[in-house]
């Protein structure tokens, strides 16, 4: 009887140490995660209110200067528009667009009801709307 108790004991000091080191082996995250953000950040574009608009994305979360996508069909709100390569982030909440880095194309300031409008040029004033 003795011995049947202690091959017991034995066995489920074996079998739990099995459990304990599979677990610690295994490769499934004990945490969950997080969702994904998405990689771009995208917008419309808008002339003066007008229906007809154009896709911009931006590298999300990229800092003060970021890539961003300006679509062919922008060129028809404001021509030239679809040679913007580059976002920069100014202190004071501007927006600049650049086809070269350094010189503007576009200047946005914040808006009201809108994610950005144009502040340069003045006309067509350009409405930038968050879509994500």
């Amino acid at each position: 009887m003795r011995y049947s108790v202690l091959a017991l004991a034995n066995g489920s000091i074996l079998a739990a140490a099995a459990i304990v080191g599979l677990r610690l082996h295994s490769h499934a995250d004990a945490a969950p995660r997080a969702v994904d953000a998405p990689a771009v950040e995208a917008f419309q574009l808008q002339a003066n209110g007008e229906a007809e608009d154009c896709t911009v994305e931006k590298t999300a979360g990229a800092g003060p200067l970021s890539r961003v996508t300006v679509a062919p069909a922008c060129d028809q709100v404001l021509p030239g528009l679809s040679s913007v390569q580059y976002w920069q982030e100014g202190a004071d909440g501007t927006v600049t667009w650049s086809a070269d880095g350094t010189t503007a194309s576009v200047v946005f300031g914040v808006g009201d009801g809108v994610a950005y409008e144009s502040v340069e040029p003045r006309i067509p004033v350009l409405a930038l709307i968050a879509s994500n």
